[in-house]
C-alpha cells in the first residue's frame, strides 16, 4: 500500500477511537513521576502551557478540543478578525505540554494512578533482587555466627585446656618438690 493511503487511514479517515488518542501532550516533570506516564489525553479543564510556535509561553485552561484539527483552544488565547470578533486560536496538542490535570472525572484519575505492566514487572524485579540480597546476607551472617560459635567453642577448649595444663604444671611441682623432699631424707638417713 502506498504510504500516503497509509497516511489517509492513519490520520484523515481514523476512527473516534484513534483520533480521541491523537489529541494526547507530554505530561510536565512532576506530573510525570506522579502518574509514572509520558502524555494523556487533553480533556477540557486541564492546564496546558505552550511550548513551540508563535503563542510559546501561553499558559491557561484547555477551553475547547477539536478532533478534526487535533487541537485545542487556551482560555484566554483569541485571535481579533478584521471585523473585531474575537475568535479562538486552536494550538496542535503536539505542541503544548499539560501542567495540571482535571480531576472531577474519577475514571480517569483511577486509569492514571494505574501502574503500567512494565513497571510493576520491574518492581517485582527490584522485590526480588532485595529478597536476594537479604537471604545472600543472612546466609553470610549464619556463616559469621556459626564461625564465631566455633571459635567460642575451641577458645573455650583451649581455655580448658589452659587449666588442665596449669593443674598437671602444679601437680609436676608438688611431685617434685616432693621428690626432692624424699632424695633429702632420703639422705639423712
Amino acid at each position: 500500500m502506498k504510504p500516503t493511503k497509509m497516511r489517509n487511514k492513519q490520520i484523515y479517515r481514523a476512527t473516534n477511537q484513534v483520533v480521541n488518542k491523537q489529541i494526547s501532550a507530554p505530561l510536565s516533570k512532576d506530573l510525570r513521576n506522579k502518574y509514572s506516564r509520558r502524555s494523556v489525553r487533553i480533556m477540557v479543564d486541564d492546564t496546558a502551557k505552550v511550548i513551540r510556535g508563535e503563542y510559546k509561553g501561553i499558559a491557561g485552561k484547555v477551553s475547547k478540543i477539536s478532533t478534526n484539527n487535533s487541537s485545542i483552544a487556551i482560555e484566554g488565547n483569541k485571535k481579533e478578525k478584521l471585523k473585531g470578533d474575537k475568535i479562538d486560536v486552536y494550538i496542535h496538542s503536539s505542541n503544548v505540554i499539560v501542567t495540571s490535570l482535571n480531576t472531577d472525572d474519577k475514571w480517569r484519575i483511577k486509569i492514571l494512578e494505574k501502574k503500567p505492566k512494565s513497571k510493576i514487572k520491574s518492581m517485582k524485579a527490584d522485590v526480588k533482587k532485595k529478597d536476594d540480597v537479604k537471604s545472600a546476607a543472612k546466609k553470610k551472617d549464619d556463616v559469621k555466627s556459626a564461625a564465631k560459635k566455633k571459635d567460642d567453642v575451641k577458645s573455650a577448649a583451649k581455655k580448658k585446656d589452659d587449666v588442665k595444663s596449669a593443674a598437671k604444671k602444679k601437680d609436676d611441682v608438688k611431685s617434685a618438690a616432693k621428690k626432692k623432699d624424699d632424695v633429702k631424707k632420703s639422705e639423712k638417713k
